[in-house]
């Protein structure tokens, strides 16, 4: 007991979150205390929970359940013929012509695209330096605005440009090509291929939609011990009252948005609109998370 109590309190030495308090005129954010630094007690008819961002083990939880989501909706969109994902896709490209059908494959592949025309800029001579430019990143990251008269920083700058450019310009080479290419097919394959997408689109919804729902449970702790689950279940959590669901997501925007920020911050911007990846993918702070799912 004393082993799981030091654990409990070394975790949170370490928990970046924030106090959320519930009444019936709806939630609040902390921090609550009075003008000495005191923490001001709850009240007769509040109920208080806290909120953080999940630890890297819920989010591969969140990761694993959304998976399985995805691939439910996938399935039901292929094989089951009366579920209305199955009708929807199948009835997407009826009334489209050849013109809108490629245009719309063209649009939806935008993301592998991109993805590919990266690559290609990347495997040029001139960008196995490409690692180190994010490096040289990271050292103005903190700065509130440019530095001025600064060569290496111009460089760096001049640099990036020139890779969002290259990016850029290869991205467009690879929709002429694309569109080219969808414009010798048979209206039957267009038809076809447009499904796949749209029956990928749903899986990708799923995935999204169910991923949101298991990392607002996971943030969402008892208000004296951060290390147990507020709620029982993902779907409780989805159950409860919107006013519950809009307070925690408020909680959640301050940490969604420095994550956000940090991981700009380990790439290079784009001149145009591209940028080279992340060295890493974004982690938030988080104290030891509960072993618990739905």
């Amino acid at each position: 007991m004393a082993n799981i109590k030091a654990r409990r309190k070394l975790s949170d030495l370490y928990a970046v979150g924030i106090e959320v308090r519930f009444d019936a005129d709806g939630g609040r954010l902390g921090p609550f205390k009075d003008e000495d630094g005191n923490k001001i007690p709850l009240g007769e008819n509040e109920v208080e929970v806290w909120v953080q961002p999940p630890s890297p083990l819920q989010r591969e939880m969140a990761q694993r359940a959304s998976q399985a989501a995805r691939a439910k909706a996938l399935l039901r969109a292929r094989r089951d013929e009366e579920s209305s994902k199955y009708l929807q896709q199948q009835e997407f490209s009826l009334d489209l012509s050849d013109e809108t059908l490629i245009e719309y494959l063209v649009v939806a592949g935008s993301e592998e695209r991109r993805d590919e025309a990266m690559r290609d800029v990347m495997a040029n001579d001139e960008w196995d330096d490409l690692p180190a430019l994010q490096d040289a990143m990271r050292e103005y990251q903190d700065l509130d605005e440019p530095p001025k008269d600064d060569p290496g920083y111009d460089a760096l700058m001049e640099a990036d440009k020139r890779f969002g450019d290259q990016v850029s310009k290869r991205e467009m080479e690879l929709v002429d090509a694309e569109r080219e290419s969808y414009s010798l097919w048979a209206r039957d394959a267009l038809e076809k291929k447009a499904s796949e997408r749209r029956i990928e689109l749903i899986g990708s919804q799923a995935f999204v939609t169910e991923y949101e729902r298991q990392m607002q449970f996971y943030a969402v702790r008892e208000g004296d011990d951060h290390g147990v689950l507020f709620f029982e279940s993902a779907r409780e959590l989805a159950d409860s009252a919107e006013e519950v669901r809009a307070t925690i997501l408020e909680a959640l925007a301050a940490f969604v948005t420095e994550a956000v920020e940090a991981k700009k911050a380990h790439t290079v911007a784009p001149g145009s609109e591209s940028s080279a990846p992340p060295s890493e993918q974004e982690t938030s702070e988080s104290s030891t998370p509960e072993e618990s799912s739905e």
